[in-house]
């Protein structure tokens, strides 16, 4: 039974046409599917002539496993409210029990998010998250998606995931350089400073010879007027 189950999703995973939709350029390579293609797989039986995305909805971002029943009831749950409330929230759907790259991007998720991803479905509206799925979420689910849309500012957690790593890579990028210059700055200024102090220490030296030198002269000058004077005298 469990091998016919691998069988019909390997040939729905293929059969089905995937799109990437609404994700930043960073994540355009995992495989997605809209609500349209999440509740084929599923067999959930459903019309949506007269449903349509756009980019004013909020985005739904649902990681779930084909054949997960409570992920199945929550496709069921958005399906029966696309008449009401379709036209603010599309979805954007990851499957992983088939898709490591998928369940991998899941646990990445909610690392950002600091919540924990380990099951399924995992439910993400805004910057709410929702683990597993029940009948009485039902109401929260909405007010989640009444709340997002109705922001000035929605939060995209892809968007900020990728703001978060152009971020790091140009912290990284402008920091090297500037370390750089800062060492050579530093050496140079010790440089100098260690020129300054040998040429002070230099010059003292030569003003101590030089002292040295006239005291010499000196006192030869007073030896000499001493062996006059002694001539003299005798």
């Amino acid at each position: 039974m469990k091998k016919n189950m691998f069988l019909i999703a390997l040939i729905a995973l293929f059969i089905i046409p995937f799109k990437v939709w609404a994700l930043p350029s960073e994540y355009a390579s995992y495989t997605t599917m809209n609500l349209d293609q999440a509740l084929t797989q599923e067999e959930v039986e459903h019309d949506l002539s007269n449903y349509k995305e756009t980019d004013d909805q909020v985005t739904i971002y649902l990681f779930r496993g084909y054949g997960c029943p409570h992920c199945q009831e929550f496709l069921e749950f958005l399906n029966s409210i696309v008449e009401e409330h379709g036209s603010k929230f599309k979805l954007v759907s990851f499957e992983v029990y088939y898709d490591q790259n998928n369940g991998n991007l899941m646990e990445e998720v909610g690392t950002f998010l600091n919540k924990s991803a380990d099951g399924i479905p995992f439910i993400i509206i805004g910057n709410q998250t929702f683990a597993g799925y029940g009948s009485t979420m039902s109401d929260q689910i909405i007010s989640a998606i009444d709340a997002e849309y109705n922001k000035k500012e929605r939060y995209d957690v892809f968007e900020e995931m990728a703001k978060a790593s152009k971020k790091k890579e140009n912290t990284g990028t402008v920091n090297t350089p500037l370390i750089i210059a800062c060492n050579l700055i530093f050496i140079a200024l010790g440089a100098v400073v260690v020129i300054a102090v040998i040429n002070a220490k230099h010059n003292e030296v030569l003003d101590a010879i030089d002292e040295l030198e006239e005291k010499l002269l000196g006192t030869k000058k007073e030896d000499k007027v001493k062996s006059k004077d002694k001539k003299k005298n005798n």
